[in-house]
């Protein structure tokens, strides 16, 4: 991330009046390579890895370091911080910070995971989840309610902020029936069965594997597109990005099957 010393913009409204005040520029090479140079000439350590026009006239999306900031087409001004839609709330810089990472389903090792089956469990769901994470928990009641859904739980405990929750993992992990230790914790607050002293390698590579992906925080969602959702959200919203997912695979089984038959 860009560090801005003594200075951090969140720019829910700011955004809003810098774009009215801007005459809209159209993207060029031009311009994308000024701000490149400017940013990584200014801020040390910076590495800009693409600029893109942003929804927002005059102000370009540039992702560096890992982060989404605003910059406007002069590379005079950067807007460090979120963009909220105030109607509904909605992290607009976190929804295109999720569709800029998303995960290679096919590469999860879902070998690590705690897998439950709902109906038919035709649908595919990965979740991130930390035993002592209020959230995970109430997450946790929403997938209950979900039909024709296999869920791939993978344990990973944020020590730093829920001391004790490695150990937890572990005695789920051990547990005989790791799915029900899983529920039975989650939903209806019941102690886990057994011991911590089974093998847990497994919690390592997925410790590895959540660097790899860029997880910081629990609860964390991928669907078998390769899309990621952060955060606690309800069975409405579940099912719309269930709906996404269903879209995109079609799309591309469409044009993989386009290019075969040429």
């Amino acid at each position: 991330m860009i560090k801005l010393p003594g200075l951090f913009l969140c720019v829910a409204a700011a955004a809003s009046f810098f774009c009215a005040a801007v005459v809209a520029a159209p993207t060029t090479d031009a311009a994308a390579a000024r701000i490149k140079a400017k940013l990584e000439g200014n801020f040390a350590g910076a590495k800009v890895e693409n600029v893109h026009p942003s929804p927002w006239p005059g102000l370009y999306e540039v992702v560096t370091n890992g982060d989404v900031v605003y910059v406007n087409e002069q590379a005079t001004l950067l807007f460090s911080g979120r963009i909220l839609d105030i109607d509904s709330k909605e992290d607009l810089t976190a929804n295109r910070w999720n569709v800029l990472h998303p995960a290679d389903f096919s590469k999860l090792p879902l070998d690590s995971a705690i897998k439950s089956v709902k109906g038919d469990g035709s649908r595919q769901l990965v979740v991130f989840a930390d035993p002592f994470c209020p959230y995970c928990r109430r997450l946790e009641h929403d997938l209950a309610e979900l039909d024709n859904v296999t869920i791939h739980t993978f344990l990973l405990p944020l020590e730093d902020i829920h001391p004790g929750a490695s150990q937890q993992a572990a005695k789920i992990w051990c547990a005989p029936d790791r799915a029900a230790a899983w529920s039975g914790w989650m939903v209806q607050n019941t102690e886990p069965q057994g011991t911590a002293s089974c093998d847990t390698q497994a919690l390592g590579k997925i410790r590895d594997v959540a660097t790899g992906l860029v997880i910081n925080s629990t609860p964390t969602l991928f669907f078998a597109d390769g899309h990621r959702v952060a955060g606690a959200v309800a069975k409405d919203r579940l099912e719309k990005e269930f709906a996404v997912a269903k879209t995109a695979l079609a799309g591309a089984a469409h044009s993989e099957s386009a290019r075969n038959s040429k």
